[in-house]
């Protein structure tokens, strides 16, 4: 987990927003799971996010909506989670490099048809990223996921080792 939020870091201090907000949105995913949860992910994903980040977020996103946004972010690239199952309130995410945090927007008239009458929320990535980060520092103080950690993908930067005798390069 620490190298996850290490790359999600490195990737702010580097301004590369795309591949710190795309690692953000999966770890709710990431830390539902190693709770040992049989659940889907659309079950648990949210739960998840109200747990370590809804007071937070409290009338701003809700952890259905983030869920949305992981999956129309991921899956298709888009900002848009009309047409997720998941949606909660919210139509659109915009997001900003600088800028303010948690502006919410709900039937508004700008002239633009992709955001007149719809309702969105303006987040700040670097924010959001590092508030993702915070809530899972958070949840890895809890003990009991520890055992379940080594159950996460690992990158062998020096090859691999099993046990003393085989090492594949």
């Amino acid at each position: 987990m620490e190298n996850i939020i290490k790359s999600i870091e490195n990737s702010l201090q580097g301004k590369n927003w795309y591949s710190a907000l795309v690692l953000s949105l999966i770890l709710p995913d990431i830390c539902a799971k190693l709770e040992g949860s049989d659940e889907s992910s659309s079950a648990r994903y949210p739960k998840w996010f109200e747990s370590y980040l809804g007071q937070k977020y409290n009338g701003f996103l809700s952890g259905n909506d983030c869920y949305a946004l992981r999956c129309a972010f991921l899956h298709e690239g888009s900002s848009s989670i009309e047409s997720q199952r998941a949606k909660d309130v919210l139509d659109h995410f915009v997001f900003v490099a600088n800028g303010a945090h948690c502006n919410k927007f709900s039937n508004c008239h700008f002239g633009d048809p992709k955001y007149d009458g719809k309702d969105f929320l303006q987040l700040s990535v670097n924010h959001f990223c590092q508030d993702m980060i915070a809530a899972t520092k958070q949840w890895l103080n809890d003990p009991a996921i520890n055992k379940n950690l080594s159950e996460m993908l690992e990158i062998h930067e020096n090859g691999f080792s099993i046990g003393r005798a085989i090492k594949i390069q």
